[in-house]
């Protein structure tokens, strides 16, 4: 397995937005079961439809380095993590499981990079599960502290799975974490489910530095401490100079949200930023179930209890 100085972006000690509390009763209703009459959840992601397509023949291979533009790697059961150094590299159709800081790594100015339908998982070990700049399509991400660590421009996240986030005791989790210094982030029709009492499904801020051109529509998002944090702050609340960059046309649409410990939003506008929120949809906390199988399925009894139709201007 070639091991590689795969590094963190985010210090731990900076990630209190969301301090522990204790274990939620409810834990999101994700309990196996099962449930008579029930349906698939229409639309969203899940376990059946995400990573590689049932019957996909997988051949044991060790961690990669990929240098090598171009590059179309599939098939593979990979025991190690996953570095991608050239553009245009596409990784389908696999699994990768490492506990490493990163299992699939995009370094930083690679463009062109794909990861699509695979799965990956971190084991438990605190890092990410994704962590660059690309396309990342399709793919059942899971046992990892943040899914998908959002590091470039020009990124586009699609019909993920992303669940059972997993790590040490410090761990801060975040389903999709974002912390700034990109522009041009789609996050569309995703399922990310937090079933811990703390951070985020999704987490947008400006940490690293600006964002500009964000759209987050159409995800099934559940759990967290705030489900969603879209967050510019100034740099005083982070209090370690980094921070006070502005976020800028930002649309948040068509959402369908359990919310967490706190609530669904967590909404920071200290430089003014004005996004767009409309249309999201906001479920009871019984609104889910996870079948056995692996499929989402909604209660019979559930319906959404409110509908949450909200635009900020300034």
């Amino acid at each position: 397995m070639i091991r590689l100085p795969i590094f963190s972006r985010i210090p731990r000690a900076r990630r209190v937005l969301c301090r522990h509390v204790p274990t939620l009763a409810w834990l999101l209703a994700l309990t196996i079961s099962t449930i008579a009459a029930s349906k698939t959840v229409d639309g969203f992601p899940d376990a059946t439809t995400t990573g590689p397509p049932p019957g996909t023949a997988l051949t044991l291979s060790d961690g990669l380095v990929i240098d090598r533009p171009g590059a179309v790697i599939e098939g593979l059961d990979i025991r190690g993590p996953v570095v991608i150094e050239a553009k245009n590299v596409i990784l389908r159709n696999c699994k990768v499981t490492a506990q490493s800081d990163v299992v699939v790594l995009i370094k930083p100015g690679v463009t062109g990079a794909a990861v699509q339908n695979c799965e990956i998982s971190n084991q438990g070990a605190g890092g990410a599960g994704i962590a660059g700049q690309g396309l990342f399509i399709g793919n059942n991400i899971h046992d990892c502290a943040d899914g998908i660590d959002v590091r470039g421009s020009n990124t586009t996240i699609e019909g993920n799975y992303i669940h059972d986030m997993n790590g040490p005791a410090d761990s801060h989790y975040d389903g999709i974490q974002a912390d700034g210094g990109f522009s041009n982030l789609k996050i569309l029709r995703n399922t990310v489910v937090n079933q811990k009492d703390q951070t985020s499904a999704i987490m947008l801020d400006n940490y690293w530095g600006p964002v500009r051109n964000v759209t987050i529509d159409g995800n099934l998002l559940v759990g967290g401490g705030y489900t969603t944090y879209l967050q510019e702050s100034s740099s005083s609340f982070w209090g370690d100079g980094h921070g006070g960059h502005p976020i800028t046309n930002v649309t948040y649409s068509n959402n369908h949200v359990v919310p967490g410990q706190y609530g669904d939003l967590h909404l920071v506008t200290d430089l003014g930023a004005s996004p767009v929120i409309v249309g999201n949809i906001v479920l009871p906390r019984d609104y889910l179930q996870l079948r056995a199988n692996g499929a989402l399925r909604v209660l019979p009894r559930a319906s959404p209890h409110s509908e949450k139709r909200r635009s900020l201007q300034k």
